[in-house]
């Protein structure tokens, strides 16, 4: 099958990091020949270069953006003549030209509805986005729900000196864009309830100086590492003792399958992605959201608690393993690619119900 990806967007949010994950997997795989388009980025086109993802580039200069751009997208797609197009965040399926191909918009948040008209097909990841579609006049059978894997490839794996942790103290890890809805607030705050820990912030973004004062303000500067944006998730997994996991609003949550993954155990804030995803005091340890006294408390129990650490990371495994690995996940994309196509050949419609 002839796949073609597009994602236009100069961000390195989660969405589109999951986009180089999903790109990186088809691209090993026999059964596909995949091709992406993404706006010309440099560091973008070094990582999936190095995990051998086939791509065009689309221009982003000044004069070459408002004369090309446009032509170059439907110039690559009539090129590729895929069977199938897969269409990442708003604006790749507002976009996506005129094809023959089936035209498969993939959602990860709550996003307007009406960018998606173009698509035959949509895909989301978590079973309250497919009511968000259908509350939105989006037709069950046109929406399929597969949800995210969290095996971090290393070949998009991008080094950074790792940062020094003092002598005696327990890593934090806590991973996201620095922006309101992630709530590195609360884990500042609750970091003066936590002694002898230190605190990532990996992630960039404008809060970066109102963090800083806050760390400031709670007495925690000296431990807190604010690291910026960084691609060498794995060793930073390796590293941490806890992943801890704020967000106030968190459709999914790719931090906890990332946590999962590596065996790492997780605290989170019990928005609706990790409330969904986590059985609290099963496989992770929910607190409510905006409570930096409670997650202070989660944080110190697990702390002290060896044995529901161990609990908590075998039983998060287990889950993962049965319903979020990346085999489990690309076999369900595979299953219902080959539906849609064979169904367009076949001139019915591309529902999951043909």
């Amino acid at each position: 099958m002839k796949l073609m990806q597009i994602l236009l967007s100069q961000s390195e949010a989660g969405a589109e990091t999951y986009f180089e994950k999903v790109a990186a997997a088809f691209a090993t795989d026999p059964d596909f020949e995949q091709r992406l388009v993404i706006e010309a980025q440099p560091s973008r086109e070094r990582r999936l270069s190095n995990a051998g993802v086939d791509f065009r580039t689309l221009p982003m200069g000044s004069v070459s953006k408002p004369l090309l751009y446009n032509y170059m997208l439907k110039r690559h797609v009539a090129q590729f003549a895929p069977d199938l197009i897969v269409t990442w965040v708003n604006r790749a399926s507002r976009k996506c030209p005129p094809t023959q191909a089936v035209v498969v918009g993939r959602l990860g948040g709550y996003y307007d509805i009406n960018n998606y008209r173009k698509c035959d097909h949509l895909i989301v990841n978590t079973p309250d986005l497919v009511r968000h579609v259908t509350d939105h006049q989006w037709p069950l059978d046109r929406v399929s729900m597969i949800s995210n894997f969290g095996e971090l490839p290393p070949a998009l794996n991008v080094s950074d000196p790792l940062p020094e942790i003092p002598a005696g103290h327990k890593v934090l890890l806590t991973l996201g864009r620095l922006h309101q809805k992630k709530a590195q607030d609360t884990a500042i705050r609750a970091l003066a309830k936590i002694p002898d820990t230190t605190l990532l912030i990996a992630g960039s973004g404008e809060l970066l100086d109102e963090l800083q004062a806050l760390a400031r303000a709670e007495g925690v500067a000296e431990r807190v590492r604010f690291l910026g944006l960084r691609k060498d998730i794995r060793q930073l997994f390796d590293l941490a003792d806890i992943c801890l996991f704020p967000s106030r609003f968190e459709p999914l949550g790719n931090v906890v399958l990332e946590a999962w993954a590596t065996g790492t155990p997780i605290v989170s804030a019990a928005s609706t992605g990790p409330s969904w995803l986590i059985e609290h005091e099963r496989n992770g340890l929910l607190f409510p959201v905006d409570d930096a006294e409670r997650c202070a408390t989660e944080v110190n129990r697990l702390l002290h608690s060896p044995e529901l650490a161990e609990t908590l990371v075998r039983n998060g495994a287990e889950k993962y393993q049965r319903e979020f690995s990346e085999s489990v996940i690309l076999d369900q994309y595979k299953t219902l690619f080959t539906k849609l196509v064979a169904a367009r050949r076949a001139g019915k419609p591309t529902t999951t119900h043909t």
